[in-house]
């Protein structure tokens, strides 16, 4: 990927209040002290504002969880996600939705939610989890076991069992066959970016098929177009004469109807580099014959640190949507889910709604600066459908696990980094 992935530094209007909190266990009286909140205020503009609440127990495993918290005056949530709110006057209440309510002991969860705010956007200071005042004490958490994935593929997505990281998990033994399954087993998408067009179209209607057989939503990244990456470390794509036919013959491929995340990096860098030729006209043209084929397509318009939103508004609008369903953030980076999903909402509210899905793939601690092979990150969410918000998924896009290119000590990009995967695999919350 390209070194404009650098992140921009961190947003130095982000407010951080952090509160250890009480977690009460399924049907108990009392509270087992042992639960922290976090919450981040993401975004703010002109009497708007994005945040993000983590919650993280580390007392007993809870089946259901409720946040409430109390505003300053002129502050109201407007919209959540990963969440249920209530509000009445200042006063707050999230509870889970159905798929996010147990927490085992040292598990974590988010919501988020965009508000309006007049007068102060204060952070709040006290919490309740389940009705227990935050106590302030955070005990020594009891260890709980970290589990072993199932060999089972789950969820709307299409594992693979092909990949890179499915041949080094099935090498290794132990520990390490363990921490390399959570990415083995865990739905990826694939990419399309052989310049031999009849190659390209065996391996899309390969996946497609296996993934249609098994009922499942297979993910595509089409990753080809001319001038790709302005000759960085995924320099290539196919000649600006030839990209129509090419994508063409790999859209005759497409069986059933694949989820396509179009062309990587193609609108965040537009006019960046020569040798592009008319790239809107190539996504255009690629939206149409991929959908026509039955592709869901999402048009990748970068992420939260690159373009800003009125740019990246443009640019979509430049391709439009006659044909793409949406667009796609944070391919390959490491913007945290609830920036990239204030970011895309943004977006979203400038385009008549369109909805996004975002890569988590490699998330789960946030950017620490770096695009290239960074240290110390962590895989993010797993794979789901949404639907809510503005937000149709989250899906892995980038392959946990494969090299960004030739720096930090990895390999040529694209090929397996296993001292990276493990990291990622070791640092995640789940």
């Amino acid at each position: 990927m390209s070194p404009r992935r650098k992140i921009a530094a961190l947003l130095s209007a982000a407010l951080v209040a952090t509160a250890a909190v009480g977690a009460l266990a399924e049907n108990s009286a009392q509270a087992a002290p042992g639960c922290q909140v976090d919450y981040s205020v993401t975004n703010q503009w002109n009497a708007g504002f994005g945040a993000n609440v983590k919650v993280t127990n580390l007392g007993d495993p809870v089946a259901s969880w409720t946040v409430d918290w109390t505003f300053a005056p002129g502050q109201k949530v407007t919209q959540v996600w990963n969440g249920a709110v209530t509000q009445s006057g200042a006063n707050v209440s999230v509870a889970n939705l159905s798929w996010n309510g147990g927490l085992a002991t040292g598990a974590s969860t988010s919501f988020g939610f965009n508000g309006s705010w007049s007068g102060s956007n204060a952070v709040p200071t006290t919490f309740k989890l389940n009705g227990v005042t935050c106590t302030g004490t955070v005990p020594t958490p009891t260890a709980t076991p970290t589990p072993t994935p199932s060999a089972t593929p789950s969820g709307d997505f299409w594992v693979n069992p092909n990949t890179q990281a499915a041949t080094a998990a099935n090498a290794a033994t132990g520990d390490t066959k363990t921490l390399l399954n959570k990415i083995a087993l865990t739905s990826a998408a694939t990419w399309i970016t052989n310049s031999n067009a009849s190659a390209a179209q065996q391996l899309v209607s390969t996946v497609t098929s296996a993934a249609a057989a098994q009922g499942k939503i297979a993910v595509l990244v089409i990753y080809a177009i001319p001038g790709r990456d302005c000759g960085n470390y995924s320099s290539g794509g196919v000649a600006t004469s030839a990209y129509a036919a090419w994508i063409d013959t790999v859209a005759a491929g497409i069986q059933s109807k694949p989820w396509i995340i179009l062309e990587p990096d193609a609108l965040a860098q537009l006019g960046d580099c020569s040798g592009q030729g008319d790239r809107v006209g190539y996504l255009q043209y690629a939206a149409k014959s991929l959908t026509l084929k039955g592709g869901r397509v999402y048009i990748d318009a970068g992420h939260s640190a690159w373009l800003s939103v009125s740019t990246a508004v443009s640019r979509l609008n430049q391709v439009g949507f006659a044909y793409a369903v949406g667009f796609a953030l944070n391919t390959s980076n490491y913007q945290t889910t609830a920036a990239s999903q204030s970011y895309g909402q943004q977006i979203s509210s400038q385009l008549g709604g369109k909805t996004f899905v975002i890569d988590t793939s490699r998330n789960g601690n946030g950017s620490n600066g770096q695009w290239c092979n960074p240290s110390g990150r962590a895989l993010g969410e797993r794979p789901t459908k949404v639907g809510s918000g503005g937000l149709d998924a989250l899906v892995w896009v980038k392959l946990p696990g494969e090299s960004d290119g030739a720096c930090n000590g990895g390999p040529a990009a694209g090929q397996w980094f296993q001292s990276i995967g493990l990291e990622l695999a070791r640092n995640a919350k789940w």
